[in-house]
């Protein structure tokens, strides 16, 4: 221990100086192998294309956007596209990639593996190295964030990205970078027009259940109201005003059947006490009323039309009246005593059995808006509930027309390939040096292996057959002191002898 804390660092570095030899030669021989590795390494050739990603030419306020996927994910879809096996094994077949490459270690063990493992299966499994291997010569790049074939990964930044491409060959490595471009052009434009077909299916089939069912609602609202035709809740004033005005001609008609049934009394009690006509000839006064009823017809028809109660009650006792004297002419005991007061108290008869059916009449139809009225509410609630469901479905409907519209659009939008599209900026162009090997490097790497392997050469010797170069290193190994040393005398004459002086060798003993 004392030995080694005692060297000082021009002491190590004499011990390589001593057994330089053995760190020259394995240095130049490092170098050497590293350069002919160099040179019999197969060369890799990158090429590069630049695509970006441009805006739709028509503005977003005239035709939106149905495909507003962020542009990393869209990416990273379309670069899982190119990168599936088919896509692959087209463009391997169509450059004959990979024919004469000489796989590496990883390639040849797995080659093996599939052999051993699975016999027939050798084929598809050197299909499968070969797949492999092309995803990962195949990268994709977007702002500063990488993304490759052999590993998926997100990517965030601008609208532009490259493509790089390494092979053996400097044209075929051009060629399948635009084709790979090329192939990333058609698959974005395939998805955003299936994209925009897709919607444009989708809202329409959507429109025509809305329209289904809009139909169906509006068929419900007309059937309702159909159904309770005078009870609607927009009737209500109608109604209203209209049983109030019942109401009062009930006590006018009323009021005209008291007096007229008076004035019947009245007349029948003329008669009772009306002598015998001794002479003359008898008066019908079923003629004298239909005289009378015909012209009180014709003075109603100046003033309502015959859907009017009163034309209708004067027609049908016109046609009783007509019947009765068409059937029977007896004449009546009392038409003998007082013609006239017979003949007005007909009248009277006829008129008060006119103002009771009237009167009927105008009673069932308060009773009928009475009704209607207390169905109001109840009928309200309903009509209600039909056109919440009413507003919501047309809502729906309109929305689901101007998304349909918007679509369509934008469907023409991208089959005419206005929309949002990639465009190469920069072509894939042909490589005149190889990116791998590097010559330099790897002889540099020979070269330090080379020092590695000498160094430790040297080492390695100086721990089996130790030297004593100084006095001082023989502390510790012999027990008597060291009295003097005889130093190297350099020749006048440049002429050594036959025996040279050598390093006292030994080795030393053990504690």
């Amino acid at each position: 221990m004392e030995e080694t804390k005692n060297k000082t660092l021009l002491d190590q570095l004499a011990i390589f100086y001593y057994r330089k030899w053995l760190l020259i030669i394995p240095i130049i021989i490092g170098g050497l192998i590293g350069l002919l590795v160099s040179f019999k390494l197969p060369e890799y050739y990158s090429s590069s294309t630049l695509i970006l990603a441009e805006d739709q030419q028509v503005p977003e306020e005239y035709v939106p956007q149905t495909d507003r996927t962020p542009f990393s994910q869209r990416l990273t879809v379309l670069s899982q596209q190119i990168l599936s096996r088919t896509r692959l094994e087209q463009i391997i077949k169509e450059f004959n990639l990979y024919e004469n490459a000489s796989p590496g270690i990883a390639t040849r063990l797995g080659m093996l593996y599939n052999r051993v493992a699975h016999g027939e299966a050798q084929v598809a499994a050197t299909s499968d190295v070969i797949i492999d291997q092309m995803r990962s010569d195949i990268k994709f790049e977007v702002a500063a964030e990488v993304t490759t074939g052999s590993k998926k990964g997100s990517s965030s930044g601008g609208n532009a990205f490259s493509i790089y491409y390494t092979g053996t060959d400097p044209k075929t490595t051009m060629q399948v970078t635009n084709k790979l471009a090329s192939l990333f052009i058609e698959e974005n434009l395939k998805a955003r027009e299936q994209y925009a077909e897709g919607t444009s299916e989708f809202l329409g089939s959507e429109l025509e259940k809305a329209k289904t069912e809009l139909e169906q609602l509006e068929r419900q609202i007309k059937g309702f109201k159909e159904t309770h035709m005078g009870g609607l809740p927009e009737q209500l004033d109608a109604n209203l005003r209209t049983l109030d005005r019942l109401q009062m001609e009930l006590q006018t008609v009323s009021a005209s059947i008291k007096s007229t049934d008076d004035r019947r009394i009245l007349l029948q009690e003329q008669m009772a006490y009306a002598p015998t006509a001794a002479t003359g000839r008898p008066i019908n006064p079923q003629l004298a009323e239909l005289e009378k009823l015909r012209g009180e017809l014709v003075s109603l028809l100046s003033m309502y039309k015959e859907s009017y109660p009163d034309v209708i009650i004067t027609k049908r006792r016109i046609k009783d009246l007509e019947t009765q004297l068409g059937q029977n002419g007896k004449t009546d005991e009392n038409e003998l005593r007082n013609p006239t007061v017979y003949v007005e108290l007909s009248t009277v008869k006829s008129q008060l059995a006119a103002l009771r059916q009237r009167e009927s009449e105008i009673r069932r139809q308060i009773k009928d808006y009475e009704r209607r009225i207390d169905n109001t509410p109840a009928n309200e609630q309903k009509q209600a509930d039909i056109l919440r469901d009413h507003r919501i479905s047309l809502a729906n409907y309109q929305a689901l027309l101007e998304k349909k519209l918007n679509a369509r659009l934008a469907e023409n939008l991208e089959k005419r390939q206005k929309g949002e599209r990639f465009r190469v900026i920069d072509y894939a162009y042909l490589p005149q040096v190889p990116d791998w090997p590097n010559k330099g490097y790897i002889t540099l790497y020979g070269v330090l292996g080379g020092v590695a392997l000498g160094a430790g050469l040297v080492l390695l010797f100086e721990v089996l057959n130790p030297a004593f170069r100084k006095p001082e290193d023989f502390e510790g190994v012999i027990m008597s002191p060291v009295l003097t040393s005889i130093p190297i005398f350099p020749f006048k004459d440049q002429q050594r002898p036959e025996n040279k002086l050598r390093v006292i060798k030994g080795r030393k003993e053990s504690a």
